[in-house]
């Protein structure tokens, strides 16, 4: 009897301790998730208020925008009168609109492709391991980096019709006409600023490439050389597939700048020669700065407001239909 109850008595003895330890173990989980809800609650106390700063600076704007649509604004006595949606019917009669929206579509569409195409080939080719990689990459940041406005005054003088260096060979092909500058020409005024706009804006999709290459893993690439793909295969089945979501990215991001960028169309052509390079930021800039018509030009931007939020709607469908593929 005796030897059965001091068994007994060291069993239990034993399962104090860790009974015990079990209790300390269910309770760091409940005070770590407590420590998690402080820290996030302290967090968005700490950025409320810039938080509430930026939705004040930002709505204001947008709010007055949509409230100036529907008025006839004059600056000249700074009355307005309510108007309704004579505003909105004037962009659907408007042909100048009509044609710079075509225009922004060219624009927008033939930059992407050339920027996400070059970016794409620049990434590649520093991705190598060659000699003077570094200096390569640096030039080919230069674009990028050089202000917007050195860049257009750059191009201007390289596109001059008479002492052009850039123009003198399109003479020779008669694809420009003797003494004139491509961005002075209406058949060759918006192909010219599309170039321009390529070749400033290609180094940011390559660095996004680049950096999305880095997170490959090379053993994809040791097993497609065993079964024996080539250089081509390996870039189809591996490269681009995990570069998808850069180049969803990219065209999202540099969609919406392309199409409302403003300042290298009007430092280059002013959307001329007769509008023929024309798109609807420099459009509506005109429409507000030029010809003073507030309440039409608050029409247009609450339309494209309203376009490019419908344009990211149907860029995240497809980003959240490409992850559940």
């Amino acid at each position: 009897m005796s030897p059965r109850k001091t068994t007994q008595v060291i069993s239990l003895d034993s399962t104090l301790p860790v009974g015990g330890s079990n209790r300390e173990s269910m309770r760091r989980p409940l005070l770590g998730r407590g420590l998690v809800r402080q820290s996030r609650i302290a967090g968005i106390l700490f950025t409320l208020p810039a938080t509430l700063v930026f939705l004040v600076v930002l709505t204001y704007p947008i709010f007055q925008n949509v409230r100036t649509t529907f008025y006839s604004v004059s600056l000249m006595t700074g009355q307005s009168k309510f108007i309704g949606f004579d505003n909105i019917v004037q962009i659907l009669e408007d042909q100048e609109l009509a044609k710079s929206v075509s225009h922004t579509i060219v624009w927008t569409v033939a930059s992407l492709v050339g920027q996400i195409g070059l970016g794409l080939i620049a990434a590649l080719l520093i991705d190598k391991p060659w000699r003077g990689m570094r200096f390569l990459r640096t030039l080919f940041l230069i674009p990028y980096v050089v202000p917007v406005i050195a860049s257009a005054l750059l191009w201007q003088w390289m596109l001059d019709g008479h002492y052009g260096i850039v123009t003198e060979p399109l003479h020779s092909l008669g694809l420009v006409s003797e003494g004139m500058s491509p961005l002075g020409q209406e058949s060759t005024s918006l192909a010219a600023a599309i170039l321009i706009n390529i070749w400033r804006g290609f180094p940011f999709a390559m660095l996004v490439f680049w950096a999305a290459m880095q997170t490959i893993d090379q053993g994809q690439y040791e097993a497609a050389s065993l079964d024996g793909a080539g250089p081509w295969r390996s870039f189809i089945s591996i490269t681009m597939p995990n570069l998808m979501p850069a180049v969803v990215a990219l065209i999202a991001l540099r969609g919406i700048w392309t199409l409302m960028y403003f300042e290298l169309i009007w430092l280059t052509t002013q959307g001329g020669p007769m509008g023929s390079s024309q798109t609807v930021a420099v459009y509506l800039y005109k429409v507000t700065m030029g010809e003073f018509q507030l309440g039409y030009g608050a029409a247009i931007a609450t339309v494209t407001g309203l376009s490019l939020l419908v344009m990211i709607g149907v860029i995240m469908l497809f980003r959240r239909w490409w992850r559940n593929r």
